[in-house]
């Protein structure tokens, strides 16, 4: 298979490199910071799928099925599979829609998902990870009716 553009060039030169034991400097730097950004990217993806299960009011339960989901996810994708079969697909639509996420969130995750995050997310699960940002136990937002906010506001004026 020959790869077309900067991008794929570069990643057969450090696969090529990989398997002959060494990469040039140029090479190590780009991925240096391919692979910190990407650390980055699916560190921000995990906090933000776990807050929005805690804070919506998603069960243990659906946590400790969504790890489970994502474990089997790894361990096809180490088979070359598919991440997610299609009962996957479906459970990881309900356990979001219980957590009142959109079909179309569960649906950009199961085609997002990879190796590496799939272990970010079970990290930050499994409490192996630290977590920066605090997952509130339950629901904290509260929405104001507009009338109440006008009524506020006239108030403040006044």
């Amino acid at each position: 298979m020959k790869f077309i553009g900067g991008f794929f060039q570069f990643a057969r030169r450090v696969i090529d490199a990989a398997k002959n034991g060494g990469l040039s400097d140029k090479d190590v730097k780009k991925l240096d910071n391919l692979l910190l950004r990407t650390g980055k990217r699916n560190a921000i993806v995990a906090k933000g799928i776990l807050t929005s299960l805690s804070a919506s009011g998603a069960s243990d339960t659906d946590v400790k099925r969504f790890g489970e989901i994502l474990q089997l996810a790894e361990n096809r994708i180490q088979e070359d599979k598919e991440p997610f079969s299609t009962a996957d697909k479906n459970e990881l639509t309900s356990i979001f829609k219980r957590a009142y996420m959109s079909a179309k969130t569960a649906r950009w995750f199961s085609a997002q998902v990879d190796e590496l995050l799939a272990e970010e997310i079970n990290e930050f699960i499994s409490g192996s990870r630290r977590v920066d940002v605090g997952i509130p136990a339950k629901k904290t937002v509260k929405f104001e009716k507009e009338e109440e906010k006008d009524q506020t506001q006239k108030k403040v004026k006044t």
